[in-house]
């Protein structure tokens, strides 16, 4: 509701200045009727931008001054805008006399004469005739005036409505072109503004008649398909109007600074006519169109009345300024009074017809909230108005005052002090007087725009499916008093009902196909279609494919379809039933319910993203928890003690890459003191990789235990079981060593893993064994020969067995640490512990890496020969 009161700001403002305007239009205008006016009529008149006298009246001619003089000064002041002449003229009475400045321009051959000559001026007006009443009261005073009431009553009751404005701009400009502008009803700067609004809207009339054409009701299915056609019209009426303003509220001030920007746009000035009236011509033409194209009677009856009392408005008018145009004269004079006075009086029937139109025939929803919140706007509506009405006046009465000639200046400060603080006292008294009125009369008032329009704001922040569809069909079901209310969402390639209001048991399960005539019209149009059941030439009984549909709307007793769309995506749609009060459904109802129906489409897709983001989440915490217990188990599957060994000191370690990996060491103590040594890399990473690397260590466990010495036998064996129990593209890279305490043999099988080392110091040299013999990687191919080869240990001797994770580690550059480096840190670690020797790599890997992610398993095996 605080949003709504923001478009009340710049409404009261223009109401202001419009209202003000217009109360000292009429006040100057009810003086000439009485013939009260004791004010003095300019003796002369200048050019729009410049001081070349263009008019002199009797007084100013009897005095010496003629048409075509230069005035160059008004009671000493310099003539630079007509604000100086406008302001001696307010300030002076019949009588007073002028002291005016004039260059004369003397016969050919002689200098020009600059003379300072004495005016005596005149009173205002002559007596008015009965034409002259009938002229003054009906365009001058009642059409501006209804004009105005009407523009700001229908924006005050649709603040949100942009046709509601469109219909303020041109009742407004409208009222402007009747009342015409008169500076010596203002002085100072509220001249430069009262002119200023006047010339704007004025000058505006021809582009809101346009506007108004194009989107009134609806937009035109032109404007549709084309929408950058309006603006060849639109940009040219937008300069005209600038260099009007400018040049009207400039050439006050100081007429040479604009006095180039209006000769340069005077040759178009019939430019400006033909645009003018192009776009007039525009409204007639939108409107018949639509008028023609109308899809019910009701929008048919209403654009037909809106169009003929047009016509019959302004068409006489419009003859009646063509025929002077051809002739060159004034309107007022281009015909016999009797004829062209009705045919201007004909004027007042054009604002008369938008009212007819907008307010009786409901074409702005306008009888709606007058008939049902009637009793509500006579009392809490009544309370607001009537504080606007109080405000408003306290300010129009202090313009008129404070800028009255016969106020002086502590009266001026006394008026404007008193308004200020009966405008706070009103305040005050106007909300108490509110919370009365509510606490007596009512608990709540009918207001569907405000609710829908909350509803929309609302929706956005719903992420639970089932709350958002039954506030979302409460809400409209409220709001528009709408009994049968269902919403079908899109389930397993058809549209099904997943909740519904005012319906029994069963009555709303209906089902649309994906690709059904009803789905397809909502999914391409993108907007709420109204499904006429009785009408013949509704679009439900001119398609084909709808023959089975009709039975489900009528199921659903649907009388408005509205498409949940999100881009090219239809998750829904809304189908709503009658209201209770038989109303079709309005302009603004189809506006609001698109609004609802769009942010419902937006949160029914967070919705659903939501709900599979926590059902990915749930997943996911299931597929951590379980690689929790994979890690756990892989970790149970490596050596969980280091049983002692004669001669040797070992130790091993394994890091994953991803939780769980494909890495595999394992010391293994056999009969006979025998010491089995087995390291290894599956491919691929993850659950997969540890799968066949559990399967790796059974089959190795399962042949080492049969005591055999034959090694390649023992390496063939768990090539074939890996093969069988493995996918065709799943391998490993597999080494494994036997050996041999008292005689410190160490025989081994290599299947295709990075060779193991042996570092080996002689008299300070050193000597690297690499154990590559063997064969194939195991689990490859179903059968392979592999060799087993022995190499005997002596004491001092280092092994160090590692998978390409520790040799390839890699930093943020992606540059691998590599085997010379391993090799050369390895030999810097010698006579370490193994376990020290160890850690220490997988520290010098880490540094080497320097932050950046672990590609690939890292598994160690160092062995000291003690």
């Amino acid at each position: 509701m605080k949003k709504r009161y923001l478009y009340y700001i710049p409404l009261l403002l223009l109401f202001i200045i419009a209202a003000v305007y217009q109360a000292r239009f009429t006040q100057g205008r009810l003086r000439y009727l009485l013939n009260i006016n004791d004010r003095a009529r300019p003796p002369l008149g200048t050019e729009y931008t410049g001081a070349t006298i263009t008019f002199v009246n009797p007084e100013a001619e009897a005095a010496g001054i003629h048409k075509g003089d230069r005035l160059l000064a008004v009671d000493g002041e310099s003539y630079a805008g007509r604000d100086l002449l406008f302001d001696k003229i307010y300030d002076a009475r019949a009588g007073d006399t002028l002291t005016v400045r004039v260059q004369h321009q003397a016969s050919e051959g002689l200098p020009d004469e600059d003379k300072r000559i004495a005016v005596r001026t005149a009173a205002a007006n002559a007596p008015p005739t009965v034409w002259d009443w009938l002229f003054v009261i009906v365009l001058s005073i009642t059409t501006p005036i209804f004009c105005l009431l009407l523009g700001f009553f229908v924006v005050f009751l649709r603040p949100r409505d942009p046709l509601a404005w469109l219909l303020l701009g041109l009742m407004l400009s409208f009222g402007q072109v009747m009342l015409g502008s008169d500076a010596l009803e203002w002085k100072g700067v509220m001249r430069d503004l009262m002119i200023g609004y006047q010339t704007f809207f004025a000058s505006t009339w021809g582009l809101w008649m346009l506007l108004f054409g194009i989107y009134f009701p609806e937009k035109l299915n032109l404007d549709r398909r084309l929408p950058w056609l309006k603006w060849l019209l639109i940009v040219p009426h937008l300069i005209f109007i600038v260099k009007d303003a400018i040049v009207s509220v400039g050439s006050l001030i100081n007429f040479n600074a604009v006095a180039p920007l209006y000769h340069l746009m005077r040759p178009f000035n019939t430019v400006k006519g033909i645009l003018v009236m192009s776009s007039i011509g525009i409204f007639f033409a939108a409107i018949g169109w639509k008028m023609g194209t109308a899809s019910t009677p009701d929008a048919r009856r209403r654009l037909k009345l809106l169009l003929w009392g047009s016509q019959i408005s302004l068409g006489p008018s419009f003859i009646v300024f063509l025929y002077s145009m051809i002739r060159g004269v004034p309107p007022q004079q281009a015909l016999p009074v009797w004829i062209s006075l009705p045919a201007l009086l004909l004027f007042l029937l054009f604002p008369l017809t938008f009212a007819y139109v907008i307010v009786v025939h409901r074409a702005m929803d306008l009888r709606v909230v007058v008939r049902q919140g009637v009793q509500y706007a006579l009392a809490k509506g009544g309370v607001r108005a009537l504080r606007v009405i109080l405000i408003a006046s306290l300010i129009i009465a202090s313009i008129l005052l404070a800028d009255s000639p016969r106020t002086n200046r502590p009266q001026k400060v006394i008026v404007i002090s008193l308004s200020v603080m009966f405008i706070f006292l009103i305040r005050q008294v106007a909300e108490r007087l509110r919370v009365w009125v509510d606490r007596r009369f009512f608990r709540e008032a009918y207001n569907s725009e405000q609710i829908l329009s909350e509803l929309s704001d609302n929706v956005r922040t719903m992420i639970e499916t089932k709350p958002l569809l039954e506030t979302v069909a409460q809400r409209i079901s409220e709001s528009l008093h709408v009994p049968r209310v269902a919403l079908l969402l899109k389930e397993k390639g058809a549209y099904r009902t997943a909740h519904a209001l005012g319906f029994a048991a069963g009555e709303q399960a209906v089902e649309f196909p994906e690709q059904a005539a009803t789905v397809t019209r909502l999914r391409k149009e993108h907007e709420p279609l109204m499904v006429y059941t009785d009408d013949p030439d509704s679009w439900i009984h001119h398609t084909p494919e709808m023959d089975g549909e009709r039975a489900l709307l009528a199921k659903l007793d649907t009388q408005l379809l509205l498409p949940l769309n999100v881009k090219e995506k239809l998750p829904g749609f809304i189908s709503l039933g009658p209201k209770q009060s038989e109303e079709p459904y309005s302009n603004t109802d189809l506006r609001l319910l698109q609004s609802v129906a769009t942010q419902t489409g937006l949160a029914l897709e967070n919705s659903q993203l939501t709900a599979r983001i926590a059902s990915e989440v749930a997943q996911r915490e299931r597929l951590n928890r379980e690689v929790e217990i994979a890690r756990e188990v892989q970790e149970r599957l490596f050596p969980q003690d280091h049983p002692s060994v004669m001669g040797l000191d070992y130790c091993g370690a394994c890091r994953p890459a991803l939780g769980v990996g494909g890495d595999y060491y394992d010391f293994l103590l056999l009969p006979n003191g025998i010491f089995g040594i087995a390291i290894g890399d599956v491919s691929g990473k993850g659950i997969s990789a540890a799968l066949l690397m559990a399967s790796l260590q059974a089959s190795l466990r399962g042949q080492a235990i049969q005591e055999t010495s034959d090694l390649s036998e023992l390496m063939g064996n768990v090539n074939r079981l890996v093969y069988d129990a493995s996918a065709s593209n799943r391998y490993a890279t597999f080494f494994y060593a036997q050996y041999e305490p008292k005689s410190r043999a160490l025989s081994y099988v290599n299947a295709g893993h990075n060779p193991p080392m042996i570092f080996r110091q002689k008299q300070g040299e050193w000597e690297t064994l690499r154990l590559e013999e063997g064969g194939c990687v195991v689990g490859l191919l179903p059968n392979f020969p592999y060799t087993q080869a022995s190499v005997t240990l002596q004491p001092g001797d280092l092994f160090v067995g590692f998978t390409d994770g520790i040799s390839e580690a890699m930093n943020p550059a992606e540059e691998e640490w590599g085997e010379d480096e391993m090799m050369q840190a390895a030999k810097s670690y010698y006579g370490m512990t193994a376990a020290d020797i160890l850690a220490s790599l997988v520290k010098d890997a880490d540094e080497f890496a320097n932050g950046a992610k672990q590609h690939d398993d890292m598994t160690l095996i160092v062995v000291r020969v003690i």
